[in-house]
């Protein structure tokens, strides 16, 4: 059947399914009937809607032996992600390390940058409704660099609770919101995407909306099919990915540990800039030269500001150089501070371990780095 990756939209009311077609190269949406178009899923828990999933995606593979699955969520936090990764183990059957969560602002950015380059070539912007709320993001994607780098634009004045509005009312909003948006910047497309544009009382603002070239998409399955590309680029080495999405949880550097021996700028890669930072764990083994020193590069996505943390292993038996073998953990406890970790593990009988471990937290806003 060839690469079998699943993306879930998980909302609050509804839910939705994409799965990789190998045959189209593209994600496909799982209808609730086969035959038809309809892919909204009533959600009402997250266990009643993982038993649907399972059942629905019989026809396209085992769900238990899918490559990656990535959860699109409203909103993605530590303890929301560890929670809905626990469950899906326990529930899917698949490893923690072939489970991801992302928000939709992250999966918007996933669908967007895996169409045509005419479509974010400026920027993208998405119009969410549902719910009784219109939610607005603009999509930055810096194409001249390598790779892609892409960052979510979001305003208060640009989200609004329609609550008893009449359809003119909402109309007037979403005008005054887009021509905002539009005003001082290029955009290439737009996309509307929930139920709450099912009727159609938009009529005046898309004229606003098609206006000056811009192409326009409906939609509600984006979210899906933005996460199950995601699932495809985790297949991918990161030096593969064609971009990197730089949310207010990611990290913003690229942190690795100098390679003894091999040069000043050769680097053994611990974790990749973009990732979330609950997520950004790493660990590795060195063996230690002459000097009890080590050197930490963070290379920033964005800046010429290359970072060096330089970690001094204050007591460390003294040992001939290649017989001192260390294990090196590190961690993101925020967005701007990383903890390393680095335990004496000696030299097998001839140089037992001294059980030293040095801790460093290195606090990333006081360097203008984060």
């Amino acid at each position: 059947m060839g690469t079998f990756v699943i993306g879930f939209d998980l909302g609050n009311e509804t839910s939705q399914i994409c799965c990789w077609n190998e045959k189209s190269k593209e994600p496909v949406s799982v209808a609730v009937e086969p035959g038809t178009e309809k892919y909204r899923i009533p959600t009402e828990t997250t266990e009643s809607f993982l038993k649907k999933a399972m059942r629905l995606l019989k026809p396209y593979g085992k769900i238990h032996e899918a490559a990656a699955v990535v959860f699109s969520v409203e909103q993605a936090d530590e303890q929301a992600v560890a929670e809905l990764r626990r469950l899906a183990m326990q529930m899917i059957g698949i490893p923690e390390s072939r489970i991801f969560v992302q928000s939709r602002e992250e999966s918007f950015c996933a669908y967007v940058l895996h169409q045509s380059r005419e479509i974010w070539r400026h920027q993208a912007v998405l119009f969410a409704c549902g719910g009784g709320e219109l939610r607005s993001t603009v999509l930055n994607v810096n194409g001249r660099t390598i790779p892609v780098m892409a960052r979510a634009e979001k305003e208060e004045k640009w989200q609004v609770s329609f609550g008893n509005y009449t359809d003119t009312e909402k109309d007037l909003a979403l005008a005054g919101i887009a021509r905002d948006i539009f005003g001082g910047r290029p955009v290439s497309s737009v996309f509307l995407v929930g139920e709450g544009f099912d009727g159609k009382w938009y009529e005046e603002s898309l004229k606003i909306l098609c206006g000056a070239g811009k192409r326009v998409f409906a939609g509600n399955n984006l979210f899906a099919k933005g996460a199950c590309y995601r699932a495809m680029d985790e297949l991918k080495n990161p030096e593969e990915r064609a971009y990197v999405f730089l949310g207010e949880d990611k990290i913003p550097y690229n942190v690795g540990l100098r390679a003894p021996g091999a040069g000043r700028e050769s680097l053994y890669t611990l974790l990749n800039a973009g990732t979330s930072w609950y997520e950004a764990k790493a660990e590795c083994e060195a063996l230690l030269l002459e000097e009890p020193v080590l050197e930490f590069i963070l290379k920033p996505m964005q800046g010429n500001t290359t970072l060096r943390e330089s970690m001094t292993l204050t007591g460390i038996p003294e040992r001939p150089p290649r017989t001192t073998r260390l294990h090196i953990a590190v961690e993101f406890e925020s967005v701007e501070k990383l903890r390393i970790e680095v335990r004496d593990l000696g030299f097998g009988e001839l140089f037992p371990s001294s059980d030293l471990v040095w801790n460093e937290v290195v606090d990333l806003s006081q360097e203008g780095g984060a």
